[in-house]
This record gives structure tokens, C-alpha cells and sequence, in this order.
């Protein structure tokens, strides 16, 4: 075969995105970065990206080896450690940030209303059971989880506790400021979980 029988004619050449993520996973996998893999096939990086992703949660060691060809000139041991993006680790401080958060409220599980934080930990936990209830989570983790105490639960709580829970939370407020909750969320948005519960 001669090289000029790969040439295409002119109007044969493939215009548009490359949408096949299968070779998006290929030039990864080779140590192309996402956004030069998006410029390449004409993509949102972050459809890459979300490839990418997909495919480290369904194959931890296939990230493990496109870990090694990304990182290839730090790969010395102090340094790859520290710049790695290490799933385990990641896991491991989000674990214990909730055990730290559940051990500052008496136990109680964080909740997505309470701030900010805590409802990125809730979602994490939320992630847990999702993971738990497709298998996908190792013995060691959920040892861990169980050590915290009862996280498999009920998804949104036992509605007589949470009901209970946020008319307590009216009581007090109402005690404090002298009136109840009004829903402004620009002037107090602390107060805007407790006027939508009112309300409803």
C-alpha cells in the first residue's frame, strides 16, 4: 500500500466535532490534556472532562495509569505524592470532615438547610448511599461510614423529627427576635429555609 492511498479527497475529510469519546479516552490515556483533546475534536472541554470522569469512576486503574503518563516528570516519590490527584485521599478528608462535623453536633448527621458547608457534606453522604446502594463502595469505607453511626438511613430524614425539628427552630427564632420569619433572601437569607417552611 502507498501513502497516497490513505489521502481522502477533498470533500471526504470529517468536518464538524469529533464526538467519539472512546478516542478522547485513547489521547488521554496517551497524556493529552483535556482542553487540547476539546481543541482537537472541535468539543466542550468539558464534555471531556465528564468523559474523562466517567470513565475513572467505572476503572480506578485505568486513572492509575494515565496518572503515571500525566505525571511522568514529577513522578520521584515527595512530589508526585503532593501534586497526584488522589481519589483515596480525597475520600478519606471528606470523611473526615463529616466525622469532624457530627462530633461538634452530638452525632447528628449534617443537613443540607444548615450552611453552606454542610450541605457539601451532605451531598457527599448522599454520594455514599448512592454508591452503597449500586455496590460501588469498598468494606473499608463502609466500616468507616458505620462507625459514625446511622448514615444509610432514610434519605430525607423521618418526617415527624424534621417537621418537630424546624418548629423548634421557629419557636426559637420567634423568641429571639420577637417576630417570625419573613422570606427576603437578599436582606437575611438565613431566615429564608424557615419562612418557606412556614409558609408551607
Amino acid at each position: 500500500m502507498r501513502f497516497d492511498d490513505l489521502l481522502l479527497p477533498v470533500g471526504e475529510y470529517v468536518r464538524g466535532a469529533c464526538e467519539n469519546r472512546q478516542e478522547w479516552l485513547l489521547m488521554y490515556s496517551r497524556g493529552v490534556t483535556p482542553a487540547r483533546i476539546a481543541r482537537w475534536c472541535r468539543v466542550d472541554v468539558r464534555r471531556v472532562h465528564r468523559a474523562v470522569d466517567r470513565e475513572i469512576r467505572t476503572s480506578p486503574a485505568w486513572f492509575d495509569a494515565c496518572l503515571l503518563v500525566h505525571n511522568q516528570p514529577v513522578w520521584d516519590g515527595a512530589a508526585a505524592r503532593r501534586f497526584a490527584r488522589n481519589r483515596g485521599r480525597v475520600w478519606w478528608a471528606h470523611y473526615g470532615d463529616v466525622a469532624a462535623r457530627m462530633g461538634e453536633r452530638g452525632g447528628v448527621l449534617p443537613a443540607q438547610n444548615e450552611s453552606v458547608r454542610a450541605r457539601e457534606l451532605y451531598r457527599w453522604i448522599e454520594a455514599q448511599r448512592r454508591r452503597h446502594d449500586a455496590g460501588n463502595l469498598t468494606r473499608d469505607r463502609i466500616n468507616a461510614l458505620d462507625a459514625l453511626g446511622e448514615w444509610r438511613g432514610t434519605r430525607r430524614g423521618t418526617p415527624d423529627i424534621l417537621w418537630a425539628s424546624r418548629l423548634e427552630q421557629v419557636r426559637q427564632f420567634q423568641a429571639e427576635r420577637g417576630r417570625f420569619p419573613v422570606y427576603t433572601p437578599q436582606r437575611r437569607p438565613e431566615e429564608k429555609v424557615l419562612a418557606t417552611w412556614l409558609h408551607r
